[in-house]
């Protein structure tokens, strides 16, 4: 299950079939139903001899389909996304939720202000520019027509900064925040219709043709998609058959973005429900180095749901995204994040391996 990501199951094949192609593995013929999009994964040399397909898969991969609704509710035109973006700046920084997650998780909270922080910069150049250009053309006694080419250059300002604002993915963080913002505050209704025909389809996959294990991974925003699609499934009754055999992974999760909203009482009730044994074995993979995700943070006790003493759930790793050989600065770190931020999913990530756990298929436990 991907994060807020408008280039959908395309994006996620591409990236999936270059790590897998590192340890000889291929994907097959797709098949889909615009509710799940499924991948056999085979040895490369089995697909050059068509009469091995089918017999030899030991794994498949999937893409449960989310995306279309984010795109739905993708404000595109740059006035309405700042028409948003003041709305959430209003609740995030004037109702105190800045502070709390701040503390929960400094990065997270800075990153929630970078639109607006940028926002304001991107202005005040633009402004800062025209009153200088009105300013020399005042003193230079030019005709008041000039006006007009300082105003005219404030705007290009302005653009300037949009277009610089996707090209560093400004743009996508700023559109993943509202839709985050909008389930908050339980206004997306959409998205918990699609998890309930989610959990059907994967119960009709099982029964037509069950696996040995089931491993749900979650990135980023996926991450409370995946929660919700857990929490559904362990409440229908004909899902009963396939819980001992589902295992969940989130990787960069930033479930605890929803704690901060008092109308998001759906998702307690579903991290409620999680708590409840029996429980499915839950793997949670974060890092300090994602200022994306809140790294080492509980989802549960973050919104004040309580485990029983001595228990650990999910199990949380706090790994290095780091690579030592290029030891790379802070600085750039900073400046990488979009691109830190899916490293969960690379080959170079031994700590996950998740190209391993892909085509893997011993039945062992993620935990």
């Amino acid at each position: 299950m991907s994060g807020f990501d408008p280039r959908g199951a395309a994006h996620y094949l591409a990236l999936f079939q270059a790590e897998l192609k590192v340890r000889g593995y291929r994907t097959g013929k797709r098949i889909t139903n615009d509710l799940i999009t499924r991948w056999p994964l085979r040895k490369a040399e089995e697909t050059r001899n068509n009469s091995k397909i089918g017999k030899s898969s030991s794994s498949e991969l999937s893409f449960l389909h989310w995306d279309d609704i984010a795109r739905a509710n993708w404000p595109r035109h740059p006035l309405e996304i700042l028409r948003q973006v003041l709305s959430y700046a209003s609740f995030y920084f004037f109702k105190g939720k800045f502070l709390k997650v701040a503390r929960l998780c400094p990065g997270v909270a800075l990153c929630g202000a970078y639109p607006l922080l940028f926002g304001c910069l991107a202005l005040t150049c633009s402004l800062t520019t025209a009153l200088i250009l009105l300013e020399m053309m005042h003193r230079l006694d030019l005709e008041a027509g000039y006006q007009f080419i300082a105003l005219g250059i404030g705007l290009l300002t302005l653009f300037s900064a949009w277009k610089l604002a996707e090209k560093i993915g400004l743009i996508w963080l700023t559109r993943s925040i509202l839709f985050t913002h909008r389930l908050g505050q339980a206004k997306e209704k959409d998205l918990r219709k699609r998890i309930s025909k989610l959990a059907d389809e994967l119960i009709k996959i099982e029964k037509d043709n069950p696996a040995q294990r089931i491993l749900i991974i979650g990135h980023s925003s996926g991450s409370f998609v995946l929660a919700m699609l857990a929490a559904q499934l362990k409440r229908n009754e004909k899902a009963k058959a396939i819980l001992a055999r589902i295992e969940l992974l989130t990787l960069g999760q930033n479930l605890t973005n929803l704690s901060i909203y008092p109308e998001a009482k759906p998702f307690r009730e579903d991290l409620k429900l999680l708590a409840d044994e029996p429980r499915l074995p839950w793997r949670d993979v974060t890092s300090e180095q994602d200022l994306l995700c809140f790294a080492g943070v509980n989802p549960f006790t973050s919104c004040g749901i309580t485990l029983p003493k001595g228990q650990s759930y999910p199990k949380m790793e706090i790994i290095s995204l780091k690579s030592p050989a290029k030891n790379h600065p802070n600085k750039n770190i900073l400046l990488n994040q979009f691109k830190i931020h899916f490293d969960y999913l690379r080959n170079h990530c031994s700590s996950v391996d998740l190209p391993g756990l892909l085509t893997n298929s011993v039945n062992k436990s993620i935990q």
